[in-house]
């Protein structure tokens, strides 16, 4: 396919031959008319890229090429006029990328005499390593040169791809007791403190340019510390006119659909800990405990959230400090309680052994002192980013973005006359920036698109809130408790004196 230097309309791409590599080191070309669908799977909370080819096969390739699970995958995909650079493209050649390997058959159905469909399922070759290897060894110090040295180990994953690590503020000795690497690596995560950011754990992932071990605010944030610029600015509004160019550009970033997976559920948010929890840390060593509540409005502006751009911003709660029952504060707090003044929403027991590599720490290698209060921040805000407001975009396709980019989102308002625009107002509350958790490159009947889903654990604009006023609504007092039998006694009395 020749290669274009420019686009020629919104889901143009440039695609290189498909090519399937067998056991024996045969070659076979796949035609784009075989191939009726190419997917590319990203996701933060995946630890490997995976992907699928939906085939509609008239030349027979599955005895053709021997096809048993045990090949790779050659390709490379790209925007027109985006560079040639590792960071734009999806690149699976020998020559300048990483191939995939093909794992799977699966969906095997009869077309006609002389025709079949099929899907073939690929990942990356650390996923296929995982499977066969094992670590078992000890590491001393900072955790990234831990997920470092695993990655790369000869005898283990083996990665010859970019990774990309955030340094650590704990150190700690881990020992890795005969697990796969990629468990290993997920248990480091867990631990793992940034080095800037006041959060707690790490997530490890593939994406199409290479591994990714860091805090969610610096996916957020450069350094930790300072907003990241978005990637693109996605707009949902009618089609441009003008010229053809004009309209291949702005087409090119127009959201074609969108879609709320998620808006809010506070009653799992509450049980899950996003709001508050009570961390028991019981110490092995000394038969002590120690109890730590943690409350979402009293460290919400300690972290950086992705609508973090100002001073004002810092407080854009998911949900307000606004009371929800008639529940008083502990004295001397004036007004009724938040949803984050009920730390025992969510009851953590966490066993902590001191001393067990002689070192006075705690489980995340820090004192012993705070590690409960870590343990309360780490699980709401992992439950903040994966529940809070999520929405899937599809868009033309771009091969320079990935999992864990920074997109705005001008959501459209439904009301008339409000916002930004005249007569197309946005949605001031979730508009505004956007973290990619996964992402789906897909290649369709010649158009290329990818299929976002987007999260974000603030608002554009805060909320109004009543802080420390007391809970409002009011309801019946008259509740009574009835026994049912007590009653059903009268209607038995009733039906014996009618049949008298």
């Amino acid at each position: 396919m020749a290669q274009k230097e420019a686009l020629e309309f919104a889901g143009d791409y440039n695609l290189t031959n498909i090519t399937i590599v067998n056991s024996v080191n045969e070659r076979l070309g796949l035609r784009l008319g075989t191939v009726q669908e190419l997917n590319i799977y990203e996701d933060i909370n995946a630890h490997a890229i995976t992907g699928s080819m939906h085939i509609v096969d008239a030349h027979n390739i599955i005895t053709g090429a021997s096809l048993q699970g045990n090949e790779r995958l050659l390709f490379k995909l790209s925007t027109p006029g985006s560079t040639n650079k590792v960071e734009d493209t999806v690149d699976a050649t020998e020559e300048t990328g990483h191939p995939f390997h093909i794992y799977a058959l699966t969906d095997r159905v009869n077309l006609s005499e002389t025709t079949m469909a099929y899907t073939l399922h690929f990942c990356s070759r650390e996923l296929f390593r995982n499977a066969r290897t094992r670590v078992s060894k000890a590491y001393n110090g900072n955790l990234a040169n831990a997920v470092v040295s695993i990655l790369r180990d000869e005898e283990g994953l083996d990665s010859k791809k970019d990774l990309y690590f955030e340094q650590t503020r704990n150190q700690d000795k881990i020992v890795i007791p005969n697990m796969r690497p990629l468990e290993a690596i997920n248990m480091i995560s867990n631990k793992a403190l940034s080095k800037n950011a006041k959060g707690a754990g790490y997530y490890f992932y593939e994406t199409t340019k290479g591994f990714q071990f860091r805090s969610y605010e610096s996916m957020l944030a450069l350094q930790s510390l300072h907003h990241r610029d978005e990637m693109l600015t996605l707009n949902y509004e009618p089609k441009p006119v003008g010229s053809r160019s004009i309209r291949t550009h702005d087409n090119q970033i127009a959201v074609e659909s969108y879609e709320f997976l998620q808006h809010f559920d506070t009653l799992f948010q509450q049980a899950s800990g996003t709001y508050a929890s009570r961390v028991i840390t019981h110490n092995l060593y000394d038969k002590s405990y120690n109890i730590k509540d943690y409350h979402y409005h009293n460290y919400f502006a300690d972290m950086f959230h992705a609508d973090s751009v100002s001073d004002n911003s810092k407080r854009n709660y998911h949900i307000s400090d606004t009371p929800v029952d008639n529940d008083p504060k502990e004295y001397p707090a004036k007004g009724d309680k938040t949803v984050s003044d009920y730390p025992e929403s969510k009851i953590v027991l966490q066993p902590s052994t001191r001393f067990l590599h002689n070192e006075d720490t705690g489980i995340f290698g820090t004192s012993n002192d705070n590690e409960g209060l870590i343990e309360g921040i780490r699980i709401s805000q992992q439950n903040q980013v994966e529940n809070s407001t999520r929405i899937k975009v599809v868009i033309p396709g771009h091969s320079y973005i990935m999992a864990g980019d920074i997109v705005r989102f001008k959501l459209p308002s439904k009301e008339p006359n409000k916002g930004e625009k005249v007569l197309y107002g946005y949605d001031e509350y979730h508009s505004g920036r956007y973290l990619i958790s996964k992402l789906r490159h897909r290649l369709i009947r010649g158009e290329y698109k990818i299929v976002l889903e987007l999260v974000k654990d603030s608002v554009m604009r805060n909320y109004e809130n009543l802080k420390d006023q007391s809970y409002e609504v009011q309801e019946r007092e008259d509740g009574r408790s009835k026994d049912i039998y007590e009653l059903d006694s009268g209607q038995i009395g009733q039906r014996m004196g009618h049949h008298r």
